[in-house]
């Protein structure tokens, strides 16, 4: 598989982060869990909404993070995602359209932009309150046929099958992907989502999915089992796919081989939220503009690294510059 410029269209939760300093304090005072992912309401993401002077404000969520970053490359990149009728739905559109990624978002009659509130503190933990609002409403009327017919692949998040409706939006892709001969790679995103859908995802990959990212717990909650004899079983369901580890670093595999890279050694790490959404964005590149599972690895991990050494998880515009240098084919012309 190697198609020069592809299109790539990434369908998940359409997150505005809102990025802010604080201290301990701070989150004691407000009854805030340190270090915790809070799921909240829109009456309290309107409190923490007062109680913030100075943020940064990033359009987020994990497919429009990989958006971005496939948005760097020599690539058409497009988010499909719901937003409300406010300021963060109008910030979270320019936003994205400032990383070249065109988007197709919904504008939602009854809920609010959703927001994750990141409160940093100075030992460099963060603390997440997170209200889903409009983007857990994505419907399946919200997804152009013609956008995944003229796609080369489709990168959906695991994330959006928590939805009311995610997981017939799921059949939808699946469904239209699948007449035009458009790819589909999955994130499984989540344990808890993967504990709580199982066998549901598990089926829809067997039958949809081309290529498959998640991490090593994500893998054996899907499975069971060792590390091994789960990857084993993946590799009967899908074609591609690759499995990070942490410190340990990432495997790729397809149907013929399976190559593993050790992680790469970064000093300064500021935040590691998003190193996961890069990574994927690497990796799959490489497999379709080069399918050489050693340089898909080498991708995923050079971008994972630099996805550490920033505050939040939306990529610079120089975050791939590394990966230019050494392999330019993957620049953008």
């Amino acid at each position: 598989m190697t198609i020069r410029s592809p299109t790539i269209v990434s369908i998940g939760n359409a997150i505005t982060d809102v990025i802010s300093f604080s201290d301990d304090e701070f989150l004691i005072r407000n009854g805030m869990k340190k270090s915790a992912m809070n799921l909240i309401d829109s009456k309290r993401s309107e409190e923490i909404d007062d109680l913030i002077d100075e943020s940064s404000i990033v359009a987020g969520g994990s497919a429009a993070n990989t958006a971005a970053c496939f948005s760097k490359f020599n690539c058409s990149s497009k988010f499909i995602g719901r937003v409300g009728k406010d300021k963060y739905g109008l910030s979270y559109a320019k936003n994205l359209a400032e990383q070249n990624v065109e988007t197709n978002l919904i504008n939602d009659p009854n809920f609010s932009t959703a927001r994750s509130y990141i409160f940093v503190t100075p030992d460099k933990n963060r603390t997440m309150n997170t209200y889903l609002g409009a983007s857990k409403n994505l419907q399946p009327s919200d997804i152009p046929e013609d956008l995944i017919q003229s796609a080369d692949l489709v990168y959906v998040e695991g994330y959006l099958y928590d939805a009311p409706r995610g997981p017939e939006c799921w059949n939808k892709i699946g469904e239209i992907s699948k007449k035009y001969d458009t790819k589909i790679a999955i994130s499984l995103s989540d344990s808890w989502c993967v504990d709580r859908h199982r066998e549901k995802l598990k089926s829809f990959l067997k039958k949809y999915a081309d290529i498959v990212v998640c991490n090593n717990e994500e893998l054996k909650l899907m499975f069971g089992g060792t590390t091994e004899s789960a990857i084993s079983q993946l590799r009967k369901i899908v074609e591609e796919g690759s499995i990070t580890n942490g410190e340990y670093g990432a495997l790729a595999f397809n149907q013929i081989d399976l190559k593993k890279m050790g992680a790469l050694n970064e000093d300064n790490i500021k935040d590691t939220t998003g190193a996961g959404d890069f990574y994927a964005a690497g990796y799959i590149m490489g497999q379709l503009l080069t399918s050489d599972l050693n340089i898909s690895l080498d991708l995923g991990s050079m971008l994972a690294a630099n996805a550490i050494k920033q505050i939040g998880a939306s990529p610079n515009n120089n975050v791939a510059t590394q990966i230019f240098d050494k392999y330019p084919v993957f620049a953008p012309k």
